[in-house]
């Protein structure tokens, strides 16, 4: 089987993108195509890449419904810097691809004059033949005498196949935030995700940190399922914009709105046997649970040693009675990142603009009255940690 390799940031993917895979499905020089959003980027500034496991959902949203077409965790998997060369020897080792079948590395014709400078190309080239889209207004005679070149001097073979011209450039759609030349499907997952806002909250977090995240994505990419793993980013990005807004520590936030939920979809009894090592006498109820399970775990599998970090993801989900800024920001961004949909909450999220304990407490009063509908009682530790504010609220 004839099949083509396509990897790209795609941040965000647009309808160019589109319009290669289809273009390469049509001209029948493959017979499927492999999409592999990059992971860990070689060649451009880590910070100026959306995380990763955004650009791989967001690309798999796009291609739902593609034929032929598939998207790859390959570099996610890994999370090592994404080099062409070693992902297709990856592909091959992981058995994506069968030794029988060919691989066809897909790109735009500008590529061909970039690639004699790429990282191990003849490495690339003892896996992956060369295919190359045209568009309309690209000369197509230097691309064809810069094809003849590599040619000569890789031994190898170039071959072309032609696609719409379709004009959109992702560094221009983030710089301008105008997304008319996506797909419909990654127009919904942007607004969803909250993605390519202009305040760049993670900006704020140190470098030792950006990478502490990254790092951290790829692990819980593997541990996750793809929608929590989305809320849990999401959580960490909104953390991260409010400690920003109240003097908070953007580290200390990030990193506990990353792993708040770490442990939640581990089996049962391991939750509870890494809750009982902090809470002693009882067991938290399975809605809680994860939340003291997820502190321990945090420390244990993740290396977390503040303690205000592991604090903020023990006391996510009930709060405690004397809050830090840190507890307040994670239990308020974990109620209100932007994927949540409940019935109403505009109100708390007005007040998250200036006033965290005003935002709390009408995160509070909601909850406890959704709980006063089904005849339930919030939690003691969420009914002290409301009546403290309330007590200190002119403070």
């Amino acid at each position: 089987m004839k099949i083509g390799i396509y990897g790209g940031a795609f941040d965000p993917f647009h309808n160019g993108h589109l319009s290669m895979i289809r273009g390469a499905i049509a001209s029948k020089k493959v017979d499927r195509v492999i999409v592999i959003p990059t992971g860990m980027p070689c060649f451009k500034p880590a910070r100026k890449v959306t995380l990763s496991p955004y650009r791989f959902y967001m690309t798999k949203a796009a291609l739902k419904d593609e034929p032929k077409c598939e998207v790859c965790d390959i570099e996610q998997v890994f999370g090592e810097p994404s080099y062409t060369a070693t992902t297709l020897e990856n592909l091959l080792k992981q058995k994506v691809v069968s030794e029988k079948d060919e691989m066809y590395l897909m790109f735009g014709s500008d590529i061909l004059f970039e690639f004699e400078s790429w990282h191990e190309p003849r490495e690339i080239l003892k896996h992956a033949k060369l295919l190359c889209a045209l568009r309309p207004g690209v000369d197509e005679g230097q691309a064809r005498n810069q094809a003849l070149h590599l040619e000569e001097v890789f031994d190898t073979k170039v071959k072309f196949f032609q696609i719409d011209g379709i004009d959109a450039a992702s560094h221009i759609i983030r710089r301008e935030s105008v997304f008319d030349d996506v797909p419909e499907t990654v127009r919904k997952f942007i607004k969803t995700h909250g993605l390519y806002c202009e305040d760049a909250p993670l900006m704020h977090v140190s470098d030792a940190m950006y990478t502490t995240l990254m790092k951290h994505c790829f692990t819980l990419f593997h541990e996750m399922s793809g929608k929590r793993l989305l809320h849990s980013m999401n959580v960490c990005v909104l953390a991260t914009r409010y400690a920003v807004r109240f003097g908070a520590d953007p580290d200390k936030c990030a990193l506990a709105a990353l792993l708040h939920d770490c442990a939640k979809e581990l089996p049962e009894q391991q939750q509870i046997d890494l809750a009982a090592k902090i809470i002693h006498g009882y067991i938290p109820g399975k809605q809680i649970l994860h939340s003291p399970a997820g502190a321990v775990y945090a420390k244990e599998h993740y290396g977390v040693e503040d303690q205000e970090v592991l604090d903020a993801i023990q006391y996510h989900t009930i709060g405690r009675e004397i809050m830090t800024i840190t507890d307040k920001i994670v239990y308020l961004a974990d109620k209100v990142e932007p994927s949540r949909d409940y019935d109403d909450l505009s109100m708390i999220r007005r007040y998250a603009e200036n006033d965290l304990n005003a935002a709390l407490i009408e995160c509070y009063c909601a909850i406890k009255e959704s709980f006063g509908r089904k005849g339930q009682q919030i939690h003691e530790d969420t009914q002290k940690s409301l009546a403290y504010l309330l007590a200190n609220r002119s403070q």
